[in-house]
């Protein structure tokens, strides 16, 4: 790809299939998007279609279980409460 085809494509966000899933539940499919330039975060989980709507029986897609808002003005990483970093 060339820089100026680059410069031609906006940057829409991420999707991130989870290889190493911490729990069961955990999602599948995980990232960012943009949308009318406003950031959402989202997570969806794999599934096999049935057969009995449009896609053919078999078929693998992703549901979206979460979208929401991305806060930027919130901290990066983990953020849980741990007691044992408390000062004594």
């Amino acid at each position: 790809m060339t820089e100026e085809t680059k410069k031609k494509r906006p940057d829409l966000g991420i999707a991130i299939p989870v290889v190493n899933k911490k729990t069961p539940q955990s999602y599948d499919l995980s990232g960012n998007i943009v949308v009318e330039g406003k950031k959402y975060k989202f997570g969806a989980y794999r599934s096999t279609a049935s057969g009995n709507g449009k896609m053919e029986k078999g078929s693998e897609y992703y549901y979206f279980y979460r979208v929401e808002p991305l806060d930027d003005a919130a901290p990066a990483g983990d953020t849980s409460f741990k007691p044992s970093e408390l000062e004594a």
